[in-house]
């Protein structure tokens, strides 16, 4: 049995995306995320506010990441490198953790 452990992380962020975007702010958001390095997915995502800017729009958001285990020894380090892009700051890291990404290869039967 092979198993995939994820490194999930909650955090709270602050995200620039450009007005002149062809999609929406929230899928404007997830690009922007999923850019950064330390970023596999956007496993969810919601906007806590917005403040408009003259080229930008800002997006305050709430987020649950899959995340590099190498770029999250602790919360700290992660959101040091979640920040590192200019368009994300303000980054607090509520709390990592594990999640099996893959399902058992195999079920054991019912006794």
């Amino acid at each position: 049995m092979s198993v995939h452990l994820t490194t999930l992380a909650d955090a709270s962020l602050t995200v620039a995306v450009s007005r002149d975007g062809s999609q929406s702010l929230a899928e404007g958001v997830r690009e922007r995320l999923t850019r950064v390095p330390a970023v596999e997915s956007v496993e969810d995502a919601s906007l806590d506010g917005v403040q408009p800017g003259l080229n930008e729009l800002t997006a305050e958001v709430t987020a649950t990441l899959a995340v590099d285990p190498e770029y999250a020894p602790d919360a700290a380090a992660l959101a040091d490198h979640l920040a590192e892009p200019f368009a994300v700051s303000d980054v607090t890291v509520t709390a990592l953790r594990e999640d099996s990404a893959d399902p058992p290869d195999e079920v054991a039967d019912p006794v």
